[in-house]
């Protein structure tokens, strides 16, 4: 298992890319749009992983989709994290865990390119942790937006604090993944290294409430 990318949802992408210049030093690269979700995206390297800043897709109907709760959205904030791995193996660990899920489903971009991505995801759907919970990618064929956006830095730690640390400790373990967990409000927390200093985002209270499935 493998911390794939990281979520950080804000109410407008050309807002949302200018934090990004001013806080990384560096300008993300636009993704794409994920129709019928109502979003769109920019991308920033972390190494490995990735940063993803979403947001609403004015040139989508956003009534009832994604686009619409980070529409919103006062503040940006972390809203999810997802992780790299065999689907069909964390599905088995997590419906003998009792979690309710949701694909594995095929998912498409057109990038800016033109070139169409496409690739697998799995949601756990109905737990008490929302985004404190990761869900999970199979990239395919696709190349790692990790190697193709530009490098704002590399991750230095991830920690999650929930309400119930226990039960998310004991979901995340059976499924492989070892991060720190804390007793608190429900949230992440994501240390990044970067030319211009060290980087911390957290989530808000609005998008920790966000569920994705």
């Amino acid at each position: 298992m493998k911390t794939d990318h990281f979520m950080y949802a804000v109410p407008s992408l050309e807002a949302g890319k200018a934090w990004a210049e001013e806080t990384f030093g560096v300008a993300p690269m636009y993704g794409g749009e994920h129709l019928g979700l109502g979003t769109c995206n920019a991308l920033l390297s972390l190494g490995d992983t990735y940063l993803e800043i979403i947001a609403p897709d004015p040139q989508q109907q956003l009534d009832g989709t994604l686009g619409e709760r980070f529409a919103a959205l006062k503040v940006g904030g972390l809203v999810t994290w997802a992780v790299q791995g065999d689907l069909q193996q964390v599905a088995q660990a997590l419906r003998q865990a009792g979690v309710r899920l949701v694909g594995p489903n095929r998912t498409e971009r057109q990038d800016a390119s033109g070139q169409m991505l496409a690739w697998e995801l799995l949601f756990p759907a109905g737990t008490l942790y929302g985004g404190s919970m990761p869900f999970f990618i199979d990239w395919l064929e696709c190349e790692h937006p990790s190697s193709t956006s530009p490098t704002a830095g590399e991750v230095r730690a991830l920690s999650v604090s929930e309400t119930d640390a226990n039960g998310l400790r004991g979901l995340l373990r059976a499924v492989g993944i070892d991060v720190p967990v804390s007793s608190g409000d429900p949230g992440l927390r994501l240390e990044i290294s970067t030319s211009v200093g060290e980087v911390v985002l957290t989530s808000t209270a609005e998008t920790a409430s966000i569920r994705i499935a």
